[in-house]
């Protein structure tokens, strides 16, 4: 009979393979030549998981999954690991980010700091957000910077970019460590520690603003006397 240390010394001998055969008669006896084919055939692509991300509006769909992302010159992407600090191989436009069924591609620096609108809104809006609950909720950022830039405002916004909605820069303060890492190793600036604004407005003379210190948001902010730090946004493809 063979001794315990010796049958130590033959299974540590064993390849993979053979020890999870030994592993799965143990546990499922004649079942498990049955179990071993099915754990080692190829997945087909029917069965592959894949999480399908509905991003910001005016965007595509992408299959990614959450996290942060360098997003190239050239719109490719490479996910960016927090731990390992991996530096992107090629020149970054953008971070994004995806949380969930949300995503949105991160400017590297900031617009100057300065007022959200350079005059009263006397529009007929009927796009204010005067409620907490309502305007955390809120994600509709591309179609509110289109109203901000309507009444007219100092932002040199690109095209294809926008200011975030509440939701929006949310969703880069919950991420902000793994963002401004990224960010620092793609050659950009730091998301600071002070006031943003978002693109929810309040009310005709005011807009909500969130704190990138410590989460506080409160709609009381001036658009026209009150400054404010802008990370704009656009749509992670």
């Amino acid at each position: 009979m063979i001794s315990d240390e010796i049958a130590k010394v033959i299974y540590a001998s064993l390849p993979t393979d053979e020890k999870l055969k030994l592993a799965l008669y143990s546990d499922f006896g004649e079942e498990a030549p049955a179990v071993y084919d099915f754990i080692k055939s190829p997945v087909k692509e029917s069965e592959q998981i894949k999480i399908d991300i509905q991003q910001s509006e005016g965007s595509h769909q992408a299959i990614l999954n959450d996290g942060v992302y360098y997003i190239y010159e050239d719109n490719t992407v490479e996910m960016f690991d927090y731990q390992k600090r991996n530096a992107p191989t090629q020149t970054v436009k953008r971070i994004g980010v995806v949380m969930g069924s949300h995503a949105i591609a991160v400017n590297l620096e900031d617009y100057p700091e300065q007022s959200l609108t350079n005059q009263k809104d006397n529009t007929n809006y009927d796009g204010y957000i005067s409620e907490y609950d309502d305007a955390v909720a809120d994600w509709n950022g591309q179609a509110n910077t289109e109203h901000i830039k309507s009444i007219g405002t100092g932002i040199e916004l690109k095209d294809d970019e926008w200011i975030p909605s509440v939701a929006e820069l949310y969703l880069i303060y919950l991420n902000k460590r793994s963002i401004n890492a990224a960010i620092e190793l793609s050659g950009g600036s730091r998301i600071k520690d002070g006031w943003y604004w978002t693109s929810t407005e309040g009310s005709a003379t005011g807009a909500w603003g969130l704190a990138l210190y410590d989460g506080d948001l409160h709609d009381w902010r001036a658009k026209v006397q009150d400054s404010g730090y802008v990370r704009a946004v656009a749509a992670f493809h």
